[in-house]
């Protein structure tokens, strides 16, 4: 604003040397005629700054965080960018029975280690702790089940389907000023195991993680956004990317 003074003072300047060789009635409408610049050109400058300091302010803006935060009542332990795992197609994601992966970070502030024991939810029938890694190691490679034997009459087999793919307790460590990642793709992660209704982009499921020393933390976590949404036409017609 330093460039409004110096113009009011330059126009000031000139309206006295002008106005002290004119008329009384002259000299009136001189000094409107300058007052009246000088809020114009106040008023420009006004607008001017209001602009910039839309813009700065509109910079300032972050996009909204993805997935959901908490942290314990000690501060020492949170929940950081959980989401359900998008695995739809765009119109239908996880239908009631299915299992949720779950995209979990947790971080230890803290001085002391940490350890979660369970996550509990009514969204589903458990909230288990999956390790694909261990899982392939544990089968035998190469054994054929025998050919030619049937279960006994009146017991079913139990289908993997029907077990947990991993257990709903667990000593999950979280050292002291670190981060513990839980992610499908790296073969350990947590998943809702059994979904009790359909859960669709945009909705949330609540979760209670337990830990052995911050205790219980809260958090409504949201299914992620597809990573690729179908592109269609107005007829409704998709069109499939080209590979």
């Amino acid at each position: 604003m330093a460039y409004l003074g110096i113009a009011a003072r330059r126009i000031g300047t000139v309206s006295r040397s002008v106005v002290s060789s004119r008329s009384p009635r002259l000299r009136r409408f001189t000094r409107r005629g300058a007052l009246a610049l000088v809020a114009g050109v106040g008023a420009a400058a006004v607008l001017a700054g209001c602009g910039a300091g839309q813009i700065s302010e509109t910079a300032k803006i972050q996009p909204a965080v993805q997935g959901a935060n908490a942290q314990s009542d000690s501060g020492t332990i949170a929940l950081r960018d959980l989401t359900v795992l998008f695995r739809g197609d765009g119109d239908a994601t996880y239908t009631a029975g299915q299992d949720a992966p779950l995209v979990t970070r947790i971080a230890n502030s803290g001085a002391d280690d940490d350890v979660l024991t369970s996550v509990s939810t009514n969204a589903a029938e458990s909230v288990v702790f999956v390790d694909s890694s261990a899982s392939a190691s544990a089968s035998p490679s190469g054994s054929a089940s025998p050919s030619g034997t049937a279960s006994p009459s009146g017991s079913a087999s139990p289908t993997p389907n029907d077990q947990p793919p991993g257990p709903d307790r667990f000593d999950l460590k979280v050292a002291s000023q670190d981060l513990l990642t839980l992610l499908p793709d790296q073969g350990k992660y947590l998943e809702l195991y059994k979904v009790r209704r359909d859960l669709r982009p945009g909705q949330t499921v609540r979760l209670v993680f337990h830990f052995q020393k911050a205790g219980d933390i809260q958090i409504d976590v949201p299914m992620a956004p597809p990573e690729k949404v179908t592109e269609r036409s107005p007829a409704g017609v998709e069109h499939p990317e080209e590979g």
